[in-house]
């Protein structure tokens, strides 16, 4: 149910966010349906965690990356992926728990992109084999 500071805070938003703002709280609910998430109860958890990073940043208590993947091809991307595994692997045999830990954290987005390709990519079956 759409309340009126609901259809206040989504006046800014383009379609796609609005799409997608509606599918993560589809997903809230039905995930924890004793929840009442609104688009107004999102809207206060993200500048709650806007504030926060702004503050992790600033204190150098947190490590932000953001790395465009938007002009990257398929090689591109396994490349980076193969190079990181490695990276990945060194760290777990050579460095502390937490330097693993992190280079984890950084790795997974790149995971998440090879997935989304892989399944994008499923082998075509050629007529004749």
């Amino acid at each position: 149910m759409s309340t009126e500071k609901d259809s206040m805070l989504r006046v800014r938003l383009t379609q796609r966010q609005s799409d997608e703002l509606d599918a993560i709280i589809g997903e809230l609910q039905a995930q924890m349906p004793e929840a009442s998430v609104t688009t107004s109860s999102i809207a206060r958890h993200a500048l709650e965690k806007y504030a926060s990073d702004h503050i992790a940043k600033r204190d150098g208590t947190k490590l932000f990356i953001e790395v465009s993947t938007a002009h990257a091809t398929d090689e591109d991307i396994k490349n980076l992926y193969d190079l990181l595994s490695k990276l990945f692997d060194e760290t777990k045999e050579n460095y502390s728990p937490t330097v693993h830990y992190m280079v984890g954290e950084i790795l997974e987005p790149v995971m998440m992109k090879m997935a989304r390709l892989m399944k994008l990519k499923k082998p075509e079956v050629k007529a004749g084999e």
